[in-house]
């Protein structure tokens, strides 16, 4: 699986509005609702806040991967936001978040759970993609760029 079966281009967000982490989750959530691919935003907004509890998905350099698993899901869903001005997250490097990747599993697919994290982990350790993604630019322009530094890990 690769990042453009779990994401769509109207689910990347070129500038979230939101000043706190439960805002920014909530507009992910939103976008994932307006797209069609949930059904309930307010019980997406509360698997991801569920799991947020147990500790920040704030993995530092300014990145997010909150993430959880759902009910009645069909497959992996994503949804991407970025924030120039960066939000209060609970990083573990105690910086705000600029990246936030939100992706949601079916409830029994541990593996390709874990395969996608993974895979969008090894996207954003590279600097000058994570300048590119914080850098100006359209929803449009970022998913394209999403998609093409996904390329990269496939086969």
């Amino acid at each position: 699986m690769n990042i453009q079966d779990a994401l769509k281009e109207s689910c990347v967000l070129a500038e979230l509005r939101g000043g706190t982490k439960e805002d920014a989750l909530r507009e992910l959530a939103h976008a994932l609702k307006d797209a069609g691919a949930v059904e309930d935003e307010a019980e997406t907004l509360r698997v991801i806040l569920e799991r947020e509890k147990l500790g920040s998905t704030g993995i530092g350099d300014g990145i997010a991967i909150p993430h959880g698993k759902m009910k009645g899901l069909k497959g992996i869903l994503c949804a991407f936001g970025r924030s120039k001005e960066g939000i209060p997250f609970d990083a573990v490097d105690k910086k705000p978040v600029r990246i936030v990747f939100l992706l949601l599993a079916p409830e029994d697919s541990a593996g390709q759970h874990l395969k996608m994290l993974s895979r969008i982990s090894r996207m954003l350790r590279d600097q000058a993609f994570r300048n590119k993604l914080t850098g100006e630019g359209s929803a449009s322009a970022l998913y394209r760029d999403i998609v093409e530094e996904d390329k990269k890990f496939s086969g």
